[in-house]
């Protein structure tokens, strides 16, 4: 019964970020939405995300690990520009103060 559970709130919470991401993109292209009205959606999709992966028995500190080591990577990569790797330290520091 526990595993039907799961199973039913994996699909759940599947079908809101396709939803969440969905909204994104439409708010990306209409000139009207605006930045609060994006960072909402966006904060619904780190949390669906948060939620999904404890669901799949992803800590939310282990995924925070993984995100930060592609960053990393990131920062390695040569055809990066600056500005992309600005951005990249930036999410960096934020992940490293969450800690």
């Amino acid at each position: 019964m526990e595993i039907a559970k799961n199973i039913k709130m994996i699909d759940n919470l599947q079908c809101q970020l396709l939803s969440l991401v969905s909204q994104l993109f439409l708010s990306m292209q209409d000139n009207n939405t605006s930045t609060a009205e994006r960072a909402e959606i966006l904060a619904n999709i780190e949390v669906i995300l948060y939620l999904l992966s404890d669901k799949l028995g992803v800590s939310s500190k282990t995924l925070d690990q993984k995100a930060i080591s592609r960053i990393k990577v990131g920062l390695l990569k040569e055809y990066n520009s600056e500005e992309w790797k600005a951005s990249l330290l930036g999410i960096l520091h934020h992940l490293d103060n969450r800690k």
